[in-house]
């Protein structure tokens, strides 16, 4: 939900999705593709977010650090953003469902593989990310990275 609010900056991606799995301990890779960055991108920040107390390390894996004031303010953030979307989703006029049989249910999800490659959805990640250097004048630095995709 944050993304919604903040933009699709890599940070933002990977505070909201640290947010939806707070006890989840994850290696780089794991955070990297549950964000939908790469992991170079990662690489750029985890350490100011281990800096700043948004993050614990167990090991080679990360957790949200829950004691954080900031992963605190976050969550507040986040809780208020929910209550706006459970308000605005309730105001909409109910919408008839398919129903399925689990027969049904049980072929359209027999294509879903049992395993992900992670390693293919970091590739896939990394394709997308483009970057572009803007010499804006009216910028506070002479070079703002832009993040497309």
């Amino acid at each position: 939900m944050l993304v919604d609010i903040l933009g699709k900056h890599p940070q933002i991606k990977v505070i909201d999705y640290m947010l939806s799995c707070p006890f989840h301990e994850m290696t780089k890779q794991q955070l990297a593709v549950g964000s939908e960055i790469s992991r170079s991108t990662l690489d750029r920040f985890i350490e100011d977010f281990l800096e700043y107390g948004l993050l614990c390390k167990k090991g080679s894996k990360y957790i949200v650090n829950s004691k954080s004031v900031f992963i605190k303010e976050f969550y507040e953030i986040n809780k208020k953003l929910v209550q706006i979307e459970i308000e605005t989703q309730s105001n909409l006029p109910e919408e008839k469902f398919l129903e399925y049989s689990d027969k049904e249910l049980d072929e359209m999800l027999s294509d879903i593989p049992d395993e992900v490659d992670l390693d293919k959805l970091e590739f896939e990640i990394e394709s997308r990310e483009f970057y572009t250097f803007s010499g804006d004048n009216s910028a506070k630095k002479p070079f703002d990275l832009i993040l497309l995709g």
